[in-house]
């Protein structure tokens, strides 16, 4: 009798995991700023591995419906996508610097008007400026490294958050700004969304 209940809340568990979740879909970055968005796709997300972000770049997530038509929609239309309370911005077009950060969806924060998300770093060509063993190290860093990126719907290229950036977004909230200054890792991800969502908080 343990066993069978054992074997059914495992299936459960399992059919959970794999089930589709009900979302809200944005086309642009004006639709989720303005709130616009449409509520007719169920989609399932999916935690990429490492080893495929390190093949292929892109955010960490795979957002997709299981129907070849709406998973074409999803991948090339839609500009971001809010599962359950959690925001993720698609990150086939996006580049920093002219380097794309690649497909998929990446998780996201709006902040005061703008979008910020989480996805790897990118930079100057690794094979260019290390040769092909160095840029070979710098691809598997980057695939595992995360940064902050800032897209402001009035500027056309992405800004990095580093540890300047962050201050200047601070400087409305001194208080922040000095908790801030106190952090050791000051460009980590978990720290810019501790603080991008203590921003939020005092703006509500």
């Amino acid at each position: 009798m343990k066993a069978t209940y054992l074997i059914l809340c495992i299936f459960l568990f399992v059919q959970g995991l794999f089930a589709q979740q009900p979302s809200k879909s944005y086309n642009s970055i004006t639709d989720l700023l303005n709130g616009t968005y449409d509520t007719t796709l169920s989609v399932l997300v999916e935690k990429r591995t490492k080893n495929q972000i390190f093949m292929s770049g892109g955010g960490d997530y795979k957002i997709y419906n299981g129907d070849k038509e709406t998973d074409k929609l999803i991948k090339t239309k839609i500009y971001a996508i809010e599962v359950n309370d959690s925001l993720y911005v698609n990150c086939r077009k996006l580049k920093f610097k002219k380097r794309v950060i690649g497909g998929w969806f990446a998780p996201a924060i709006v902040c005061r008007g703008k979008v910020y998300f989480s996805a790897i770093s990118v930079g100057p060509n690794a094979a260019a400026a290390f040769g092909v063993i160095g840029g070979a190290v710098q691809a598997a860093n980057e695939a595992s490294s995360r940064v902050y990126y800032e897209m402001d719907p009035a500027e056309k290229e992405l800004d990095k958050v580093g540890s300047e950036k962050m201050m200047e977004i601070l400087n409305d909230y001194p208080e922040l700004r000095e908790q801030y200054e106190k952090e050791e890792l000051k460009e980590h991800i978990e720290i810019v969304s501790k603080y991008l969502q203590k921003i939020n908080q005092l703006n509500q």
